[in-house]
């Protein structure tokens, strides 16, 4: 084999043969590229995600997208987080905006002005209006029906929505009695919903769950793939078993009912517990959360709140997909808050006046 040579000063031959990178040398420069590779596939598919699902509708995404944009954790562990007032983004396909006391509403005095009746929901992201304008929710519709056919004695409605996605009844109740007191409501109207009785969620922030489309994507499909193949209950056996009383959270729910009922009657202002259906089996006869409402109805009925039962008003107006925001999400659409108004108008003017005059007593 034929090698090249040099000489040097003095004149010797030095052969000029280049030695092999150690084993050691070769592991470290695959690995690097591996994770290089790796990395640049991450934000390749970061990047692509971003682009995907900058406007959707895909329900595990578009939350995530609200949670990070639109909460915020707080001190109170009754309450765990709120909106971020003056917050604003675009969600399953609307525009949505908090104003800066942090509802997704207009902007109300907290001093109630003369001749007004106001009413404040207390609610999730069912009163929150996923998926659906804000002229379209249940509280502004409620608001525009009663300022048309005003309650005896007053000359305006004001609606207040309060609701915020993924509040259980615990933050609700937490929420009136911390910061939602202070608008002076004549009527609290807390919209009940089957899975209120959770444990009260905490709102934790991360530096790459927060930023990262991809990281959001994997977790949202790992925890469907986990409920598809059985590893967690299924939606009935789930919901039914918040109602267990052995569960804190129950009991936890049933006690913050009766703290409401109490904080306003210390107000001067009434309640209603409106009880909203999950949507899925709703016609007919085919409910299957109707001992778990009745176990809340008899929480109520010892604490003399008065209770609407709004599947009434919902089931058999056709399929209950047509009540969904997507057939993949089955959170009330602008149909759906317009049938629960109506059940809510109905009550308000048949109780406005007598319902106010209890609460004062």
């Amino acid at each position: 084999m034929e090698t090249s040579t040099y000489t040097k000063s003095e004149g010797s031959i030095v052969s000029n043969v280049k030695a092999k990178p150690s084993t050691g040398s070769r592991l470290f420069a695959q690995l690097a590229l591996l994770i290089f590779t790796v990395l640049l596939m991450a934000l390749f598919l970061e990047v692509v995600l971003r682009v995907e699902f900058y406007n959707s509708k895909d329900f595990s995404m578009e939350m995530w997208k609200y949670a990070v944009r639109l909460k915020r954790p707080v001190a109170n562990p009754q309450l765990s987080f709120t909106h971020v007032p003056n917050g604003h983004s675009f969600l399953m396909g609307v525009d949505v905006k908090i104003n800066s006391q942090g509802l997704r509403d207009n902007e109300y005095s907290f001093q109630k002005p003369a001749g007004v009746y106001r009413i404040m929901l207390l609610g999730d992201s069912t009163t929150f209006g996923w998926g659906v304008e804000q002229r379209d929710t249940a509280a502004k519709f409620l608001e525009r029906k009663l300022n048309l056919h005003l309650p005896p004695g007053y000359d305006k409605v004001e609606v207040l929505d309060t609701g915020v996605g993924n509040y259980d009844t615990v933050q609700e109740v937490t929420y009136y009695e911390t910061l939602g007191r202070a608008f002076h409501p004549d009527l609290v109207v807390l919209v009940f919903f089957i899975n209120d009785p959770e444990p009260v969620p905490k709102e934790g922030k991360g530096f790459l769950i927060d930023r990262s489309y991809l990281i959001a994507f994997a977790t949202n499909r790992f925890d469907g793939i986990l409920r598809r193949t059985g590893k967690r209950p299924d939606w009935k056996q789930y919901y039914a078993s918040l109602y267990n009383d052995d569960k804190p959270g129950f009991q936890a729910c049933k006690q913050a009912l009766r703290s409401l009922a109490s904080s306003a009657k210390s107000d001067g202002a009434s309640v209603l517990v409106a009880i909203l259906p999950e949507l899925h089996q709703i016609n007919g006869d085919s409910y299957p959360f109707r001992a778990a409402h009745q176990k809340i109805k008899d929480v109520l009925a010892s604490e003399n709140v008065p209770v609407l039962d709004l599947i009434d008003g919902l089931k058999d107006h056709g399929p209950e997909e047509t009540l969904w925001v997507t057939p993949l999400d089955d959170h009330p659409n602008a149909k759906a808050n317009d049938l629960v108004s109506d059940q809510l108008q109905q009550w308000v003017l048949g109780n406005a006046g007598a319902s106010s005059q209890a609460a004062r007593q």
